[in-house]
């Protein structure tokens, strides 16, 4: 699986040494292209996330109520090595409120920030079993 994308670069020539660097490194550009590309956006996402923070205080501190939000579910699912989407939902719920809207805004928020991965269907169920990575969830 992977996620589609199409974007529109100003310079040309960018994008044309990217493929030559590719070409020279892998010997195609097939399937090699994405995966080189999300290196490069790994690589300047580690060297450069952190670079506006220091202009509203503390790097550790979120900006939105939604991510400071976001930020105590993770907090509270860290307990957790493995959760069921029940267990998942009950923290949100405690969390922020039950309304299904926002049950549902913040699970696809948790895996969008990798706290919660599916790991495995529940038999004779629609749910998941989570693991829950504790990673960090940026500002």
């Amino acid at each position: 699986m992977g996620k589609a994308i199409s974007v529109k670069l100003p310079h040309e020539d960018v994008w044309y040494a990217f493929e030559q660097f590719v070409l020279k490194k892998w010997g195609k550009k097939h399937s090699m292209m994405g995966l080189e590309l999300e290196n490069a956006i790994r690589l300047y996402l580690q060297q450069h996330a952190h670079t506006d923070s220091d202009s509203k205080g503390s790097e550790d501190a979120p900006r939105s109520r939604t991510m400071r939000a976001l930020r105590e579910i993770s907090e509270k699912l860290s307990e957790y090595k493995e959760a069921t989407e029940g267990d998942v939902e009950d923290v949100i719920v405690k969390t922020v409120g039950g309304d299904r809207r926002t049950v549902s805004k913040y699970m696809y928020l948790l895996r969008r920030q990798g706290v919660i991965e599916p790991s495995r269907r529940i038999s004779g169920s629609s749910g998941y079993i989570y693991t829950v990575r504790g990673m960090e969830v940026q500002p």
